[in-house]
């Protein structure tokens, strides 16, 4: 069982790291209303994904604050990346997203029974995997401060959204739903408050980024109910491997040889600390 556990966040992993990809394609740069279409995307596909699976339509309040939270953290590190850019600012998100989540769940839900110790150590390796991989590009800066107070506001959030769904005590897939309304309503509420001009650019894309990542979000959930967060939150990490061989790859973004093989150097490494988190 604890197989399908390692699986359902690797397939999350591949769908958070790919999320971006149509938005991407359609070269539009509006993010805050992005954020909202694909906020709407998450909520439309969640409704349509429970009724299909038989999914309870409850507004379970620890399934509403998990959704919350990862509306917060994603339009806060939408600051992060504005102000450090991606090279500086993606790296330690992932860190602490890894760090927090592991956090909570070794010390506060007793998820770990072979130690601390190896647990550590792969999310160590994990850490220095995802900072070689995402440390190529532009380092270029326009508010330090700010950027580096969104940078850890954002981790530490994203980090903790699973939080809630733990002290649910119920299956987390019972959760889906209100999840997905709850980053429904927060993306909608963002907007608003914003005041943003809506334009007819980019719709499709950025509600079928809303999709995709709603499929990660589902087999995290299948995750997180057999294997707990200390392992799936920093497994699913793993999406900034993916994201990162999406722009090498597939978006030409990288040519530069040294580059491409530090990129290959840090997966060997961020693998290799999953697969050492898998017998912690």
């Amino acid at each position: 069982m604890a197989n399908l556990g390692f699986l359902a966040a690797l397939g999350a992993a591949l769908a958070w790291g790919s999320y971006m990809v149509p938005f991407k394609k359609s070269r539009n740069s509006n993010l805050t209303q992005f954020q909202a279409l694909m906020a709407a995307g998450i909520g439309f596909s969640g409704l349509l994904i429970s009724l299909v699976l038989g999914f309870p339509l409850s507004f379970n309040l620890y399934g509403l604050a998990s959704g919350v939270l990862w509306a917060t953290a994603n339009m806060v590190a939408l600051i992060a990346i504005s102000s450090l850019g991606l090279a500086r600012a993606v790296p330690v998100i992932s860190s602490l997203i890894i760090v927090s989540s592991f956090l909570w769940g070794a010390l506060i839900f007793n998820e770990l029974t072979s130690g601390l110790l190896v647990g550590f150590s792969g999310i160590g390796l994990i850490i220095f995997g995802v900072i070689l991989i995402s440390a190529i590009g532009n380092t270029g800066s326009k508010n330090i401060k700010k950027g580096l107070l969104a940078t850890v506001l954002a981790g530490v959030i994203w980090g903790s959204q699973w939080v809630p769904l733990k002290m649910g005590n119920t299956n987390a897939l019972n959760l889906f739903f209100p999840v997905c309304f709850g980053i429904f309503f927060s993306g909608l509420i963002f907007f608003v408050v914003k005041r943003t001009e809506f334009k007819r650019e980019a719709i499709a894309e950025s509600l079928l980024s809303g999709l995709v990542w709603n499929v990660g979000n589902l087999l995290s959930l299948i995750s997180l109910s057999i294997i707990g967060s200390s392992k799936m939150g920093p497994i699913s990490q793993v999406a900034t491997l993916v994201a990162v061989l999406w722009g090498l790859f597939y978006f030409k973004e990288v040519t530069n040889k040294k580059a491409r093989i530090q990129v290959l150097i840090g997966a060997v490494i961020l693998l290799a600390g999953v697969a050492t988190l898998a017998f912690a």
